[in-house]
């Protein structure tokens, strides 16, 4: 089972690599916004990717289960810079997408 801050450091990078594509304007904010989800889902992420790891979870399931969290993914700072709500859901949907593929590294 990968350990939750090797977790936290491969979502950082990979939200570096997202936040690159939306534009520098917004970096700072949906890396904020995207370890503030992962500390509020810290117990099921670990739970989930355990499961996965022993194979009592599908790839499919534990997508489910994290876009099952979509409200955690306030997205408090991107709201504060005044942005439309169209985008912001934009921006949860990629950060979502990105909490699955940066756990799917550390699956062996």
């Amino acid at each position: 089972m990968p350990d939750f801050n090797e977790f936290l450091n491969t979502l950082k990078v990979d939200l570096l690599d997202i936040a690159q594509q939306f534009g520098d304007d917004v970096k700072t904010e949906l890396i904020n916004d995207g370890k503030a989800f992962a500390f509020k889902s810290k117990n099921d992420l670990e739970r989930w990717m355990t499961e996965l790891v022993n194979g009592s979870l599908t790839q499919d399931d534990f997508e489910w289960l994290v876009k099952g969290k979509k409200d955690l993914a306030e997205m408090e700072a991107l709201k504060q810079k005044g942005l439309a709500l169209a985008k912001i859901d934009k921006y949860r949907m990629a950060l979502l997408d990105t909490v699955i593929k940066s756990a799917f590294k550390l699956i062996p």
